[in-house]
């Protein structure tokens, strides 16, 4: 029998079982299985495949048994946004109009780690069309915050972010537009990465904005993704937003960069505190820390012209379904495509130069050192139903818009408080220096 601490593990622990013959994939796989079975009040999965789990579990044991094991992912768990294609599995996009909807083939990023082994269990709840951060579905129904019922797990990847926080696999991919990826990892105490724009393929999901988008990584704690991106980033020369990103060296020891005023970024008290005590850790082991002003940057102007080219790509990625049955968009989604709709040509071109000049702005946070630290979202998460916060994308669109690597990380809160994340971002191809950095009594995980 598999032992909770093993199926609440991350994917390094669970590797190391598989390969010390402490547990098999099909025990493992069942035990997933079970857990998911056990908690339908989260709402997390739109669609299981338990039969084809256990295939896969069995034929992963079968190349251990023979000493064929694909690598260290080979016989581990993992399921997928409802946006990104598995073969013979719905791609919903959690909207009502794809309903039945069935994908042809994997996805890039899918098959890439269904070649390493991996044992797909099914697709995850999302927000609609991924245009969203609460993940209130009005379709598929919302997914509930493991740490506290009746509150968002974040959006639009809330299923991932949530069924990595509850056990219901260890590895789930979804998708990041504005912060898609990093806010339910920071509103769920996981970790969640959203590497260099076009580092991860796209190819095979549905797309939300086709200059923002990125395909990203959800797992329990840093050290595992030293295991999952060498599998993922690799190029895919048949999408056309896919970028053969070098590889930045990574320094010994990477020089932090911080908000001076980050209380003047709409942050709340809890998040400011947390953040402050992640920075004097640093600073008590003997890190430099540089803290650098951003009340010169407007973030809430970015996001909003972030938000524009996102309307506008949706508008072309759903034009057949929104001229044929505009009624299966909800209120709010029809919302933001009619704001869209009215927009000039100048308008779209004027948000794209706001986002283009978040470049310039990364630059300039670089010219200070090597790794800028910045809370992933301005608050923790929320109860449904109040008001969600505007600036709630403001810290993390801007790694979208420059295209730079970015990290969510959980940091350490009193028991029974919410979870609050801490945001790394390094320079383009930066993803090893993310990766190594030393986050031990620094982060939770």
């Amino acid at each position: 029998m598999i032992s909770t601490d093993l199926i609440l593990g991350d994917l390094t622990a669970q590797s190391r079982a598989l390969a010390a013959g402490r547990t098999s994939s099909v025990e493992l796989t069942r035990a997933q299985l079970d857990v998911i079975a056990s908690r339908p009040d989260l709402n997390a999965f739109l669609h299981v495949d338990a039969e084809g789990a256990l295939l896969a579990a069995a034929a992963s044991d079968a190349r251990r048994a023979a000493g064929q094991a694909l690598g260290a992912l080979d016989g581990l768990t993992l399921a997928v946004k409802d946006n990104i294609d598995v073969a013979a599995m719905p791609t919903t996009a959690g909207m009502a109009t794809r309903r039945g909807r069935v994908a042809a083939q994997d996805a890039f990023a899918v098959a890439r780690l269904r070649e390493a082994g991996m044992v797909l269990l099914g697709k995850l709840n999302m927000h609609e069309a991924a245009l969203g951060a609460t993940n209130d579905n009005p379709h598929y129904g919302r997914c509930e915050n493991p740490h506290r019922a009746g509150y968002t797990p974040g959006g639009s990847s809330g299923g991932s972010a949530c069924a990595v926080a509850a056990g219901l696999c260890a590895l789930a991919l979804g998708s990041d537009t504005m912060g898609s990826v990093r806010i339910p990892a920071a509103y769920c105490g996981v970790v969640g990465l959203k590497a260099s724009y076009g580092r991860i393929s796209t190819g095979g999901s549905v797309a939300c904005s086709y200059s923002l988008d990125h395909i990203g990584p959800l797992v329990r704690s840093h050290r595992d993704l030293a295991l999952v991106m060498p599998v993922l980033g690799v190029f895919d020369a048949a999408c056309a937003d896919a970028r053969d990103v070098a590889d930045r060296p990574s320094p010994p020891k990477p020089r932090w960069i911080a908000a001076s005023d980050i209380e003047a970024l709409g942050t709340s008290p809890a998040v400011v505190a947390a953040y402050r005590k992640a920075l004097q850790a640093l600073r008590a082991r003997g890190d430099e820390v540089r803290e650098i002003s951003l009340v010169g940057y407007d973030f809430g102007r970015a996001r909003r012209a972030g938000l524009l080219v996102v309307e506008a790509d949706l508008l072309v990625e759903h034009a057949q379904d929104w001229r044929a049955q505009p009624e299966q968009f909800s209120t709010e989604l029809t919302r933001f495509l009619r704001y869209g709709e009215k927009q000039s040509a100048a308008a779209y071109a004027g948000a794209m130069r706001t986002v283009a000049a978040a470049h310039v702005e990364v630059a300039r946070w670089f010219e200070h050192g090597d790794v800028m630290l910045l809370p992933t979202a301005p608050q923790q998460a929320f109860a449904f139903g109040e008001p969600v916060p505007a600036n709630q994308a403001d810290l993390t669109s801007i790694a979208n818009m420059a295209g730079v690597p970015a990290l969510s990380v959980p940091l350490p809160v009193a028991e029974g408080e919410l979870p609050v994340g801490l945001q790394l971002l390094a320079p383009l191809g930066g993803e090893s220096t993310l990766i190594a950095a030393d986050l031990n009594g620094i982060c939770k995980s």
